[in-house]
This record gives structure tokens, C-alpha cells and sequence, in this order.
């Protein structure tokens, strides 16, 4: 049986463009509902193409919102931007920013971000917010 926190909900406004989010616990369980919340909207919105490399984007921004250490939970969201074209978001309640660190490819630690570079050609960011931050990230068919 999910977790009461693991849901996802419409916005509570009709929006022209597809979203949907979902609320997790800061909980290492949180980083595979995230990939199955994820992975099954793609397939919904006829995306599937994008569900490898979104995978991997919605494991680590998870994760690392995972090691902030916050009690209450975070919002995963997903957005259709154009039909070729998602945004991925992890809003969290920590102002401690993520670091893109150059790691060699040995390295078993602190890669997660160069990947997201990577896949995403640099397009993500961090918004500061009052109480916390959101990470996002875009991906594209190519």
C-alpha cells in the first residue's frame, strides 16, 4: 500500500499545459516513487522517449533533496512545456544549495549533477525560495 504522502494531484486550476506533481516523504524510498511517477506521465503524455534520461534527472534532485535533512516533504512536478519539451522539478524546504562538481569519471560521489548537466545541455537551476528551494531541469526530444 503507497504512503498517504504519495500521490499525485491536478493544480487547482484548469492549465492549458500538462502538469502534475507529487508529494514525497524525505525518505531514500521517495527517489523510486519518484521514477515510477514520473516514467508513468511520460507514458501518459506520449513521452516515453524521455523516460531513461528523466529517470536519472528525478533520482538525483530527489536524492539530494533527500540529504537536506528536512521533517515535512517535498514536491516533485512535472511540466509539458511544449510537445517536444519537459521540465522536471523537486521543490524542497532547505536554502543549502546543490554544487555542480567537476568529478572524475573513478569517482563514486558527487557526479549526479554533471549528469543532469549533461542530459539536460545545461539546461537546469536552482530557484532560492522563502523556505527552501526548487531544482529543475529540461529535457528535449531530440
Amino acid at each position: 500500500m503507497p504512503h498517504p504522502l504519495l500521490k499525485a494531484h491536478a493544480p487547482p486550476h484548469a492549465s492549458p499545459v500538462p502538469v502534475a506533481s507529487l508529494l514525497l516523504p524525505y525518505q531514500p524510498e521517495s527517489v523510486a516513487a519518484a521514477r515510477r511517477f514520473v516514467g508513468a506521465q511520460l507514458r501518459e503524455w506520449g513521452l516515453d522517449d524521455l523516460s531513461d534520461d528523466a529517470a536519472v534527472i528525478i533520482s538525483e534532485l530527489v536524492s539530494n533533496a533527500c540529504k537536506t535533512g528536512c521533517l515535512t516533504h517535498m514536491t516533485v512536478r512535472l511540466q509539458c512545456i511544449t510537445p517536444r519539451t519537459i521540465r522536471i522539478s523537486v521543490r524542497d524546504g532547505s536554502r543549502a544549495m546543490p554544487v555542480l562538481l567537476q568529478a572524475d569519471e573513478a569517482d563514486e560521489c558527487h557526479r549526479g549533477l554533471g549528469l543532469v548537466h549533461k542530459l539536460t545541455r545545461g539546461n537546469w537551476g536552482i530557484i532560492p525560495e522563502a523556505y527552501g528551494k526548487t531544482v529543475h531541469a529540461s529535457l528535449r526530444l531530440t
